[in-house]
């Protein structure tokens, strides 16, 4: 009896370490779904990225590509959800703010949009010029 609570103590370590949080596999999977990502395998690239959220729930990162992957794979709900996770997690990280605008100027919501664009310029994302430019207009 004293053996098997022992194993079943091991066991459960182990388990309890091969999960929760550990950067380096995180890293690891997000790296591995960029690659699914950019040969266009959005379903394998979410797996990836939902593998990198499991080893750390902070990778805003794989929030944000997570979100893209979905975006593409035209499951927009999905992709506002990790977008706006993302947000949570860095509030002042430009992309997620960008790709929201972008999907609110293809809904021809430009007010939203241009709200959107003006957040993703406001911290750091280059070349918005063309995507404020007429957003005083709509204000």
């Amino acid at each position: 009896m004293k053996k098997i609570c022992i194993v079943l103590c091991f066991s459960i370590s182990l388990i309890m370490a091969s999960c929760g949080h550990d950067p380096e596999k995180s890293r690891l999977y997000f790296d591995k779904g960029m690659d699914y990502l950019y040969t266009s395998q959005f379903d394998e690239a979410i797996e990836l990225f939902d593998k990198a959220i499991k080893y750390d729930e902070n990778n805003y990162e794989a929030y944000y590509y997570r979100g893209c992957a979905y975006s593409n794979n035209f499951n927009t709900e999905q992709a506002f959800r990790d977008w706006n996770r993302a947000i949570e997690i860095k509030d002042d990280y430009a992309d997620p703010y960008f790709n929201i605008g972008l999907v609110y100027r293809r809904n021809n919501d430009q007010s939203m949009a241009c709200y959107y664009f003006k957040l993703a310029e406001k911290y750091g994302r280059q070349n918005m010029e063309d995507y404020v430019k007429y957003c005083d207009y709509y204000e």
